[in-house]
């Protein structure tokens, strides 16, 4: 996966993506976070010696990551600074080589700054900011979704045009997801909608002050 797409992930559903002479990553999350692009790449093969990463604590412990039955978080991709965090979800088995057989997908977690009083944007300023096609959907206990009709497989090799990006609080900060599934994955369709409100779910479980929102 080429480092400024993958780069590019991190600022998901509310940015866009803009990389400076140095290579740098400048998204425009709310604080305008940059991070670099060192360090994130694509999947490697599965290390069979490895234990499955279910949860990690990212902004300082503020927010723990982890995904649904049978998804880990990949650990090569986990950056946190204290403040502000990311990290990549997928199938355990993929990425450790050990869990049970599960839907390959790829769900990115932002963690933005803590905020004084975070906004969410509207499902339909969500759609307008992928510039191009979209489908919004109605928020859903707090998730903001809409679902990308194209650009998906520019970041994931064989991947669906289709993609989905979304977004919700977790106490005083903005968590933005992004989910990219196979071409043809149920995921890619309506089913990747649930999927990301079952992220968004364990994320809220997982963390401190379980259920702010």
């Amino acid at each position: 996966m080429p480092r400024r797409a993958f780069a590019c992930l991190a600022m998901l559903a509310l940015a866009a993506c803009e990389v400076d002479e140095n290579g740098e990553v400048r998204g425009f999350l709310p604080g305008g976070e940059t991070g670099s692009a060192s360090g994130r790449g694509a999947l490697a093969s599965p290390d069979r010696d490895a234990e499955p990463v279910r949860r990690v604590a990212l902004a300082g412990g503020a927010v723990v990551v982890g995904g649904p039955r049978g998804y880990c978080v990949d650990p090569a991709t986990v950056e946190t600074n204290g403040t502000s965090g990311f990290a990549m979800i997928a199938s355990c088995r993929i990425i450790a080589g050990a869990g049970p057989e599960v839907a390959p997908v790829i769900v990115t977690v932002t963690v933005g700054a803590e905020e004084p009083a975070p906004l969410l944007p509207d499902p339909e300023a969500l759609a307008r900011l992928a510039g191009g096609p979209a489908r919004a959907f109605p928020e859903r206990g707090g998730l903001v979704t809409a679902q990308m009709q194209r650009g998906g497989s520019t970041v994931l090799a064989g991947g669906d045009e289709r993609y989905w990006r979304g977004a919700f609080l977790q106490g005083q900060r903005i968590i933005s997801l992004a989910l990219y599934a196979p071409e043809g994955s149920e995921l890619a369709g309506d089913r990747g909608l649930a999927f990301l409100g079952d992220v968004r779910d364990v994320i809220r479980s997982a963390s401190p002050g379980a259920g702010r929102g």
